[in-house]
Order: C-alpha cells, then structure tokens, then sequence
C-alpha cells in the first residue's frame, strides 16, 4: 500500500508542475517584469541601468493551498557609447521563486539575459535576447499525511505516527535555456509601441524526481507581448498592454490598460498616477490596479478577483500582487548628439 500511496504523490508532484505552469511566470502586472516577458527586452528602457521585483500571493486563505511567487531583476547597457554607428549590447541577471500546497513545491531560478538591439533608423529598433540559467525543483515531506499515519482507534490522523516513507530525492536542478525577438517603434518617450515573442524551456528540461516515473519534460513556453502607450495631451497618457501564453495545454491572455494622470511634469519632479483594468481572459478574472509614479521610481499594485463559482471556495479573496521598478540614468558630458530615444 505504501509503494501505492508513494507512487499517488509522484503523480501528484508532477500534475501540480503541471497546474503550476502559471506560477512558472504569473504576474497580472508582467509589464513590470520584462524579463520573465522577453529575454529580448533586457536593456530596452530608457536609462542605463533597471531594477525591478514583483511579488504576488494568489489565495490568501488558511484553508486553501497557497500560491506565491516572487521576481527579482536587474538590467543594463553595455556598449557602444554612440548608438548611431552601431547597436547596443545589453545584459541582465533573473531570479524567480515560487511556492505552492502543504508539500511547498517550489521552483528557484536564477539567469543571465543578454541582448543585442540595431536601431534600423530614429525610431525603429530590433533587439534580440537570449537567457541561460539554473533552476532547481523541490518539495518537503514536513507537513505531508500518510494512510499509515491513520490511527483507527481513534479514526484521526495522527502526524506522529511514522509515515513509512522514505524518499530518497526531494529536489531536481536543471539547465534552463530561452530566446527571443522585440520589435519597438518609439516617436517619443511616452508614444511608443514593443511588440515581441519569447520563448522559454527551449532546451524541455527533464522534471521527475524517481527513476520509476514516467517522463515529464517542461514543455517550451511561448509568451506574446503588445505594450503600446500614447501621449493623449500633456497631462495624459493610455497605456496598453497584452499577453498570450503557451505552454503544453495551457494557455493565458490577458489584456488591459493604465490611464496615466501626470501631476508634475517638471524636470526632476516628474509625478504621474496610474489607474487602470486587466481581465485575464477565459479565466474569470478581473484585475483592478493602481501605480504611483515619482522620477526614476515605479511603484504598482493589483488585485486578481475572481468573478466565477471560484469565488465561493476562497471566501471572496483574491490575489494581491505587488511591483517596484527603478532606474538610473548616467549623466551625459556635453554637447551630446541627437540620440535615440531609449538610448
């Protein structure tokens, strides 16, 4: 019976991978974590060097199995200096980590990006990107419960009787691969349009913990993203984004937009607050947000609240996700020349 229940918690194991492919890259902000996006976006922002992190906890409720996930990155330019003779090269470091369920099976990866963008002319650019990486898998026996923990007597669960297992491996490493394309249009600094692909698991890493279980490779990722923003008048921007995910038999759209309200547009005081709606497609989501903006510093919230019969099992709760982005720009020496308007 204990092979049997041991075999029953390998293919839970890997059927929550599976569930798990939104937890993979799952933000309802993911226009804050353009990395997870894009390998191909790394560097493509206006300024010399970016931080950002997003943190999210889907489900905050003690009766349920919980989902967390953070992202943490960094990204810079590298060289030329003088854009105009050739393209940029540009790199980042990614650090993922998410959690799910009593067994706290969680996925850590940390990875390099690097890109390369050629300016096709003012306001044009192509970019492309690739990310290497490590990630491990693992889950914890500590809060797991066993037919022979069983007590008849009592017809209770009784944690501290012995479980009968023993499992050998509880985490998994792997080598991680993506790539991808970016396209950008961009007549200003707040009229701009990227349009990209990225894909990742290109290389399908192996992700069983026993020898005695079938195959469960992590099937490619595929992530399609549309940011256009728009300068409306001097005190208003529209900010859009979309997003289509793939990945096996899974699939996520959303879409959404940001009304960007400039309170000061003054150099070195530049202040904006941004209202905005996402829906996660098929999904029964709708996602209200709000982000603060204050010179180089870019802080968001958003809330996931789920319109289906859903709702009923998590008490009306949702998911709150929350972002923060920032970036340095270089002084420049005079006089400079004309540049181009992300670099």
């Amino acid at each position: 019976m204990k092979h049997y229940i041991k075999y029953l918690v390998c293919i839970g194991i890997v059927s929550m991978s599976y569930v798990g492919y939104s937890q993979d890259i799952h933000h309802s902000q993911f226009y804050t974590s353009p990395l997870n996006a894009n390998p191909a976006l790394t560097g493509i922002f206006n300024g010399d060097m970016r931080f950002a992190a997003n943190y999210r906890n889907q489900w905050f409720v003690n009766d349920l199995v919980k989902y967390l996930t953070f992202t943490g990155s960094y990204d810079m330019k590298f060289f030329p200096k003088r854009w105009d003779r050739k393209g940029m090269w540009n790199g980042g470091l990614l650090f993922n980590y998410d959690q799910a369920g009593d067994s706290k099976l969680s996925l850590g990866h940390l990875g390099l990006t690097v890109s390369y963008a050629y300016p096709l002319n003012m306001n044009n650019i192509v970019s492309i990107g690739g990310l290497v990486g490590g990630s491990q898998r693992r889950f914890s026996q500590d809060k797991l419960i066993w037919d022979e923990q069983f007590n008849s007597s009592t017809s209770q669960v009784d944690p501290n009787l012995p479980s009968g297992e023993n499992f050998s491996k509880t985490s998994r490493s792997f080598l991680d691969v993506g790539a991808g394309v970016n396209y950008r249009w961009q007549k200003s600094k707040r009229t701009k349009l990227d349009l990209g692909v990225g894909l990742y698991h290109l290389n399908k890493p192996e992700q069983k913990f026993f020898t005695q279980t079938a195959s469960t490779k992590l099937p490619m990722r595929i992530n399609i993203n549309l940011t256009p923003s728009f300068k409306l008048t001097e005190r208003l921007d529209l900010l859009l984004h979309g997003q289509h995910q793939i990945q096996g038999p899974y699939t996520e759209t959303v879409v959404g937009g940001y009304g960007k309200i400039y309170l000061s547009t003054k150099t070195y005081k530049n202040y904006a607050l941004l209202l905005g709606l996402s829906a996660r497609l098929g999904d029964a989501h709708f996602i209200p947000k709000l982000a603060i903006e204050m010179n180089r510093w870019y802080a968001g919230f958003s809330y996931d609240i789920t319109t289906s019969p859903w709702d009923k099992a998590v008490n009306g709760r949702g998911g709150p996700e929350f972002s923060l982005m920032y970036i340095i720009t270089k002084a420049r020496p005079l006089p400079q020349l004309k540049s181009c308007p992300i670099f």
